[in-house]
């Protein structure tokens, strides 16, 4: 069985009600005052059995222009619509806007019920026909079935449920979504059951047992039981009219714009939109309006993006900022209407639902705009990842756009040169091809400007290191990020990993050998030297001595001290075969707790001298100061002499 609903639309006092209480035997206004008035002012809900297997729910919206935001809280989650239109009184100004709005809202199928032919006489009754054809010409409704009924005499029923069997036959079932979405319509409490909410499911699919959230209050409910027309079921689906029995919400609690979702989403108060202009007024850059969409409504400024000023049945890229955070969705509907709240202007679809600031109008982004205008999924993705500073999981992305993975995996193939996937503990990873092989160059850059400073080296640079450099170029890479692509270098064997390091898998130290000699004979000279030679002093002899280029002598210096040979302290080198020796001269002829004069006396050198040698001491933690002494603190010496 398909999960359908109708929806009815139409002016007020055109039939509406009736039409549903003849075919359905239900009483759509419920309310008192909706009876006391005679007019539809609540969404009224109802359902009807064609055979076993077509059934559908009804949503009766209200016709009056001051209940028009009702409306557009029914056609929204709508499948196709019977448009109600009396043969006696003909297109009138609701009925006029009701179709615009269904527009807008992306319904495609439909067809018109003409009521109340038992008023006129056959001739009025084909001029009226004619007036509708006319009327619903260029628009989703030309062509489409009119219908001749009279809810007084009966006329006309049988045709009209056949067409709603033809409907239900022809129009096809939402996408089914990965995210389970409800707006709350209506909220009542029932004795012994507690809280109970209607709603028509936008997506995603919900079972009885399933934990879901309420935002954006972001509360948890509890599932207590689910009926679709009036019967228990265990499962909901896109096109169900569902009433929930829910834990955790108060009817007290409630507010219009309240979702019941399956995931969690921030809020927005920014969006951008493609925007269909309907009204015959020019917008102008900047408007005040009022947006709808679902039962959501907020204040907002809107700005024109790709053009100075929108006319009549013109489209646009519009940035909306809205005085009320909502809840929004990629290709989510919407509508606006002018700030006083008295008619529709246009609408369309959500492009981006958590848009960067457009504070200037470039080309560039203009051109984005368009091709996310343009309804492909595989430019959405895009932008998502453009955004964000991380790389995304693909299920990351598919819950954020409320899109199944196959859907995610369809619009990546259509773009393989854009997208780069990493796998990762069981998951996909999604990256800009671009963002990615600019941070695989700054990789090797850093590695090979390494290697050419440490030619003896086995070992290459720590992540913290390689992400320093990176990042003081390319800010708004993140750690997550790097680490993933050089996983991916790795196992693509342009790096490899050694020792906690990451180092070019083109790197040898044996095609360094050359230099072998030459590091032990200024390993030598340092130790002769001791602390006389400054380091530039000492690197300025070391080239000329051995003829030596500059990157040669620092890969020698950088691994004498990698091995732990020679350590650095205020700009001299002194080795560690000296280190070794002088701390067993102070072991040997100093006390336990030893001061600094006792060491000078023991060593046989100056004052700054000693002071120089116990501050490497105390850097790599062989002793601690105490006040005017010091002891050794019992470390191991991990020094290779």
């Amino acid at each position: 069985m398909k999960h359908l609903t109708m929806g009815t639309a139409g002016h007020v006092d055109h039939g509406k009600t009736s039409l549903i209480k003849l075919l359905t035997g239900f009483d759509c206004d419920t309310h008192k005052e909706e009876k006391n008035r005679g007019i539809t002012i609540h969404l009224g809900f109802s359902h009807i059995k064609i055979d076993e297997d077509k059934e559908v729910g009804i949503i009766d919206v209200p016709g009056h222009k001051d209940f028009i935001n009702t409306m557009i809280a029914g056609a929204s989650s709508i499948d196709f619509v019977m448009l109600v239109i009396s043969a006696d009184s003909g297109i009138m100004p609701q009925t006029q806007e009701h179709l615009k709005i269904m527009e807008l809202l992306d319904i495609k199928s439909g067809f018109v019920a003409l009521t109340k032919t038992d008023l006129v006489d056959e001739e009025l009754t084909e001029l009226a026909i004619e007036e509708v054809k006319e009327f619903v010409s260029s628009s989703f409704l030309e062509n489409c079935n009119i219908i001749k009924v009279s809810s007084k005499t009966g006329n006309g029923l049988n045709d009209i449920r056949k067409e709603i069997a033809n409907q239900i036959s022809m129009v096809n079932e939402k996408d089914l979504g990965l995210v389970f979405r409800m707006y709350i319509d209506r909220i009542f409490s029932v004795t012994g059951h507690g809280t109970v909410v209607n709603g028509s499911v936008l997506s995603g699919k919900l079972v009885k047992t399933d934990e879901v959230l309420l935002l954006p209050d972001r509360k948890n409910l509890r599932i207590r039981g689910i009926e679709r027309f009036k019967h228990s079921v265990d499962s909901i689906f896109p096109g169900d009219r569902a009433s929930l029995n829910v834990t955790g919400l108060k009817v007290s609690e409630f507010r219009r714009g309240m979702l019941i979702t399956s995931h969690d989403r921030d809020n927005s108060d920014r969006i951008d939109c493609h925007l269909v202009n309907y009204s015959k007024e020019t917008l102008k850059l900047w408007s005040t309006v009022i947006l709808l969409s679902g039962t959501y409504k907020s204040k907002a400024k809107m700005h024109l993006i790709d053009k100075n000023e929108l006319t009549e049945n013109e489209t646009a890229i519009v940035q909306i900022t809205l005085d009320k955070a909502g809840v929004f969705y990629y290709n989510d509907k919407y509508i606006i209407r002018d700030s006083s709240n008295t008619k529709t202007i246009g609408g369309g679809r959500i492009i981006d639902a958590y848009p960067l600031k457009h504070k200037k109008r470039p080309k560039k982004l203009i051109d984005k705009l368009h091709q996310l205008a343009n309804n492909e999924v595989k430019w959405v993705i895009l932008n998502e990842l453009e955004k964000s500073l991380d790389l995304l999981k693909a299920t990351t992305i598919c819950r954020y756009l409320n899109i199944t993975l196959e859907v995610l995996d369809s619009a990546i193939k259509e773009i393989p040169d854009m997208i780069t996937i990493i796998k990762e503990d069981n998951e996909s990873l999604l990256v800009l091809r671009e963002r990615k092989e600019i941070i695989e160059e700054e990789v090797n850059k850093v590695l090979r400007r390494h290697h050419l400073q440490n030619k003896l080296s086995n070992k290459g640079l720590s992540i913290n290191d390689i992400f320093k450099y990176i990042s003081s170029k390319h800010t708004t890479i993140t750690k997550s990020v790097l680490i993933s692509i050089l996983k991916g270098m790795t196992e693509e064997n342009s790096v490899k990993a050694f020792d906690s390091t990451y180092l070019l898998s083109s790197h040898n130290p044996e095609d360094a050998n050359y230099l072998i000699n030459t590091e032990k004979s200024i390993l030598e000279d340092i130790n002769q030297i001791g602390v006389d030679y400054p380091e530039e002093d000492l690197k300025d002899l070391s080239i000329k001595k051995y003829s030596l280029k500059g990157q040669d002598y620092n890969s020698i210096i950088n691994h004498l001290i990698e091995q732990k040979l020679i350590i650095p302290q205020n700009n001299v080198f002194i080795s560690a075969s000296i280190i070794l020796s002088i701390i067993e001269a102070i072991k040997d002829k100093c006390p336990k707790n030893f001061k600094v004069s006792e060491v000078r006396d023991a060593l046989g050198v100056n004052r700054k001298i000693t002071l120089y040698y116990l501050e490497i001491f105390d850097k790599i933690a062989i002793t601690k100061r105490m006040e005017d002494t010091r002891v050794f603190t019992g470390k191991e010496i991990d020094l290779r002499g």
